[in-house]
């Protein structure tokens, strides 16, 4: 080799050496290859995969045979109907003549005490008896439709307020019945003729007004205006509870259904005398208060009169040869009357469906005019409703993470259908059974979207995934997880300490929470501080 070749060489190798040393001088970290240690809050989420249904759904039928006689929901498919709502009515021709057959057998019970009470002379006071007890079982009914209004149960409501309209109106009708002329006007034992009901017409008018008020109720309730509802319900209940002092005058029948006996007017009169004993104490009080002490000697006064009406009666029935035995027999017939009466109106209300809850109606599956028979009216569905706005997500959640997810937790759900809209819920049920398939094991769970979430564009059986929110740690330190070198509790981060020289720190690390994107750094970082997020070669 020449000496001019070596130099050559030697010139070359130096070169290079020098060339080098500049470029690894000159190496430096890039903002995209490092991340800022930051502190906020970090969420774990659990994906789960399924579908979305209704369980809100009903398959209504008749309970019943008979024949279609209107179908209201015919109109309403595809509409929200309110609880309450009238949907489909059968002929209830049968059944209304049954109530009136039982009502009959009522008035053949107490017909058996009155005639064994009187004999042949037929008594004021029984003329509109029962009457006035249809009256009253509408008070109980329309009480009754109340307490369910206050607790949200709108199907009852509407139950008792179709039986209340149908005592009220056949009240009416008996206060309207053209035999009730013949017997306007009575003798006396002294032959003197006596006004038998001297109200008729105005009863007629109270019942008028209050059939209108209750027609109203029952259309306020099925547009679901439940606070209109329920005040004109207790509108009502006030003119039924001043119209029955009126009703009660014109039936003629002093206090209960059925005949007291002297116990009860022993029992009233031991009351009395603790009226009084309470009155005399009051007297001498040093703060006596003339108006109470009157207002109590007054109603001392109304339960003495009670108790001599009372005497009176059994008096009267003891001198017709009525014995206690037989009293208490004529009494458990009426019993027994009044619950087959009630029998009778229940089956009077089979005739009609009615919707239990706020939906929708998404199929009518008879017509007017169709024939139920015994046979088939208990399995043949006449109207499907659906509650639309409660949507449930049942989905499954892998066996490794389904130890995190628990009863309660939120979540966030997207259908696929609308992969741009976000929906609120929370876990209502998580499966203690899983269940293999193609060698995976998954765990049903069940997802109910919150209330007020807007559900309307959703559909049942539509394909959705939900994120379950299983944990949640706030004002944390953080970097991405890609920072995060290590395995098994033997984690480090690379440092940036001079992005320019690419000079970094290895430190270990005790990490916390993990989701998709971030770590939780327990101990080992401060916030601002810069961490490698890629290689530097």
């Amino acid at each position: 080799m020449s000496k001019r070749l070596a130099l050559t060489l030697t010139l070359i190798v130096i070169l290079t050496t020098f060339f080098s040393s500049c470029v690894q001088q000159k190496k430096t970290i890039l903002p995209g290859q490092m991340a800022t240690v930051t502190i906020g809050d970090l969420t774990l989420s659990v994906s789960s995969d399924g579908n979305l249904d209704m369980p809100n759904e009903v398959q209504l039928k008749f309970g019943t045979p008979g024949t279609v006689q209107s179908i209201p929901a015919e109109d309403m498919k595809g509409k929200l109907v309110r609880a309450g709502t009238l949907l489909a009515k059968l002929d209830d021709t049968t059944q209304r003549l049954n109530v009136q057959a039982a009502q009959y057998n009522l008035e053949l019970a107490l017909n058996n005490v009155v005639q064994s009470c009187c004999g042949s002379r037929y008594p004021t006071f029984y003329s509109l008896a029962t009457a006035l007890m249809r009256f009253e079982q509408a008070q109980k009914e329309i009480s009754r439709a109340r307490d369910s209004l206050i607790n949200r149960n709108y199907y009852q409501v509407a139950s008792d307020l179709s039986l209340a309209r149908y005592d009220l109106g056949a009240t009416r009708s008996v206060y309207s019945d053209p035999k009730l002329d013949t017997i306007q006007t009575q003798y006396n034992d002294l032959n003197q003729p006596a006004q038998v009901y001297p109200e008729l017409q105005s009863v007629i008018a109270i019942l008028d007004d209050q059939l209108k008020i209750l027609d109203n109720v029952q259309k306020l309730l099925e547009s679901g205006d439940y606070s209109a509802t329920l005040e004109n319900i207790d509108k009502l209940l006030v003119s039924l509870d001043e119209a029955h002092t009126t009703v009660k005058n014109n039936s003629r029948l002093p206090g209960a259904y059925t005949y007291p006996d002297t116990s009860t007017s022993l029992a009233i009169s031991r009351e009395v005398l603790n009226s009084l004993a309470d009155i005399e104490a009051m007297i001498f009080q040093d703060d006596f208060d003339r108006i109470k002490t009157s207002e109590k000697l007054r109603m001392a006064q109304h339960d003495l009169e009670m108790a001599n009406m009372i005497l009176d009666e059994s008096e009267t029935i003891y001198r017709a040869g009525l014995n206690p035995q037989v009293l208490r027999s004529y009494n458990i017939n009426i019993e027994n009357a009044f619950i087959n009466l009630e029998k009778a109106k229940q089956e009077l209300l089979k005739t009609e469906i009615i919707a239990p809850f706020d939906g929708t109606v998404v199929a009518v599956a008879v017509k007017v005019n169709d024939q139920l028979s015994a046979f088939d009216y208990s399995a043949k569905t006449a109207i499907h409703l659906v509650d639309t706005s409660t949507i449930r997500m049942t989905g499954v959640v892998d066996e490794i993470d389904i130890t995190k997810v628990c009863v309660g937790q939120q979540a966030v759900i997207t259908a696929d259908a609308l992969p741009d809209q976000k929906f609120n819920g929370h876990v209502t049920f998580v499966s203690p059974f899983g269940t293999l398939q193609a060698g995976v094991v998954n765990f049903p769970i069940e997802i109910y979207f919150n209330r007020g979430e807007k559900v309307e564009l959703l559909r049942g059986g539509l394909t959705a995934t939900a994120d379950i929110f299983v944990g949640k740690h706030d004002n944390v330190i953080q970097v991405p997880n890609r920072a995060v070198k290590g395995l098994y509790g033997d984690y480090w981060v690379e440092v940036v300490i001079d992005a320019e020289s690419a000079k970094t720190e290895k430190r270990p690390v005790k990490i916390g929470l993990q989701n998709k994107k971030f770590t939780e750094i327990i101990s080992g970082l401060r916030e601002g501080e810069q961490v490698l997020t890629e290689t530097i070669k």
